[in-house]
């Protein structure tokens, strides 16, 4: 920190972005231009073109002005703490409790100002507490508020109002789900909120022949909900379908649905699987919340060496950047991040997506509709017509699809777009066999990444932990080569799972002149990983064991997720 004339000299917002690898010298060039026009404030511009978040702002202007940032998503919250405050003050000053100190008498409270005098007082008088306010992203606040005191009773006093009521004669599944107060429509709210505030991906409700399950699929891992009477089952099932907008009085075929579920200032876009069981519909709500898809290329768990490699092959005016995995493995965060890196005013830049999981401004994007014949191939043949530099295709889906593609590429487009193999080298035979061109294959392709999400041990519970000797067998390590990895004990934060949070881990494959001769002569699979290897090619497994080496994650998580990589 700079010292001149006994005064704290801070460094201009944009030029700490800048630092902090959020935004590019061209990004607040063109965000500076476009704040002399407007007149707004700088943050508010670099958020509306896109360039950053809100969180990214909030917690850079803390940071500048020597205050602690808490994201709220991302944080365990005390329920003592919630206890201290009324809802009613909390939504008064957009406060949250976050933690409290039994011991000290000290309750943590998230604000959106926390130089705001009066909130420090009331929070003081109402709490009976000694209040420190740490700084939050205000939509992020008005969220948790709602999200922790929606509602009032808790689940267990839904599920036995609703028992009682779906008792009671002459009362049919949709009746109950009539009016907004009912006890199922409170109760199905509460599943969903509880899916967001565990940070759920998935909720699964799983008809059986006694009780109705109900599971989330959090850090991409099955874990146990509420399991509910099998009376409550149809009440349930047909509050869903209403949520969805799908046929409530069909029980025997497949159903696709979607919902927008409003928290606080936040919509939750969740679309909607209904599939006929033995027992009755089973229900799978996919999670779309947009408030937790944490752009930049600096987040997603490149190693420095790739990162910079990838910054540079995305810089390329043509060619084709592929990213290959199973669903749910990151690749469309990935590709999001790349585009936000190259966003700008000067550039075209479409997309066709399926679906649109995340909204930029300036990009144009767009969506497939398979029933009204708006496939991947049919839109990328008018996304060409539409003058583009860089297109975005959510999935090379068939040989239509990848032959549009190369023809993009072909002739000065740059295409990033993703497709399913188990490895990035593996994706050379499976391109070769849906019939595309070695010549045209060789010529296009720029670069090909694999990857997974692990889980990263939660930092609350973090301990150091040494393996065992067949874990070390497992992981190709001998004594001594790290004395120690780390794992989580399990607390509250991590709902005893030592886990909290997913990063990426990477191969990637880039295709050099030497790559692309072999590619072009048919040279044989092994021949070509051999290649890549000389040339420093690191897989999904060494990439995870660095991470595990770090402490990021654990030897197990990572042999879960690419055993068959090793």
């Amino acid at each position: 920190m700079e010292v001149k004339d006994k005064k704290v000299v801070r460094k201009p917002l944009g030029i700490r972005l800048i630092e902090g690898g959020f935004i590019t010298e061209e990004q607040l060039n063109l965000a500076l231009k476009e704040q002399q026009r407007t007149g707004a404030m700088l943050g508010e511009t670099l958020i509306n073109l896109g360039f950053i978040s809100s969180d990214v702002l909030s917690s850079t202007l803390a940071a500048q002005s020597g205050v602690e940032f808490v994201d709220l998503r991302n944080i365990a919250i005390e329920e003592k703490a919630i206890s201290k405050i009324p809802e009613n003050v909390c939504k008064k000053y957009n406060i949250f409790p976050i933690d409290y100190d039994e011991e000290k008498n000290i309750l943590t409270v998230a604000a959106e100002n926390i130089f705001d005098v009066d909130a420090i007082s009331e929070v003081e008088s109402v709490s009976g507490a000694i209040v420190r306010f740490v700084s939050a992203v205000p939509d992020e606040i008005a969220n948790a508020i709602e999200i922790y005191y929606r509602g009032g009773r808790s689940l267990d006093e839904l599920i036995e109002e609703s028992i009682n009521l779906a008792s009671r004669p002459g009362i049919g599944a949709q009746e109950l789900t009539l009016a907004e107060e009912a006890p199922i429509v409170r109760l199905v709210d509460q599943l969903i909120i509880k899916g967001v505030k565990d940070r759920a991906t998935d909720i699964h409700f799983e008809p059986d022949e006694k009780v109705l399950r109900v599971r989330y699929r959090i850090d991409g891992i099955m874990q146990m909900g509420p399991t509910l009477p099998k009376a409550i089952q149809p009440p349930v099932l047909a509050r869903l379908k209403i949520l969805a907008e799908v046929n409530i009085a069909e029980s025997r075929i497949p159903m696709d649905g979607r919902i927008k579920f409003r928290i606080g200032k936040k919509i939750i876009d969740i679309r909607v699987s209904f599939f006929p069981t033995f027992f009755g519909y089973n229900v799978v709500l996919r999670l779309l919340d947009k408030s937790r898809v944490v752009l930049g290329l600096e987040n997603l768990g490149f190693n420095p060496h790739n990162l910079n490699i990838f910054k540079n092959i995305i810089k390329k005016p043509h060619g084709i950047i592929l990213v290959t995995g199973p669903t749910g493995s990151g690749k469309t965060t990935t590709l999001y991040s790349a585009l936000s890196f190259l966003n700008s005013i000067d550039r075209n830049i479409i997309t066709i997506e399926d679906p649109v999981e995340y909204e930029f401004p300036i990009i144009r994007q767009s969506q497939i509709n398979e029933k009204a014949g708006f496939t991947f191939a049919n839109g990328l043949r008018s996304i060409l017509r539409q003058d583009p530099d860089i297109i975005m295709i959510g999935e090379m889906r068939d040989r239509e699809t990848i032959d549009m593609a190369i023809r993009a590429a072909l002739t000065g487009h740059l295409v990033f777009s993703t497709l399913h193999t188990n490895d990035a080298i593996s994706s050379i035979p499976r391109l070769l066999d849906m019939g595309v061109e070695k010549f045209l294959l060789a010529s296009t392709i720029n670069v090909i990444i694999a990857q997974r999400l692990v889980r990263k041990i939660c930092d609350n519970c973090k301990t150091e932990h040494s393996p065992d000797e067949l874990l070390m067998k497992k992981v190709h390590l001998k004594e001594g080569d790290p004395p120690v990895f780390y794992r989580g004990k399990g607390c509250s934060a991590c709902n005893n799972t030592g886990y909290k949070g997913r990063i990426g881990i990477f191969e990637m494959f880039l295709i050099t002149e030497e790559i692309r001769d072999l590619i072009s002569s048919g040279a044989a699979f092994s021949e070509i990983k051999r290649v890549a290897q000389e040339q420093g090619f690191i897989s999904l497994f060494e990439d995870g064991m660095e991470k595990a080496k770090k402490g990021i994650t654990t030897p197990e998580e990572v042999l879960r997720v690419a055993f068959g990589e090793i």
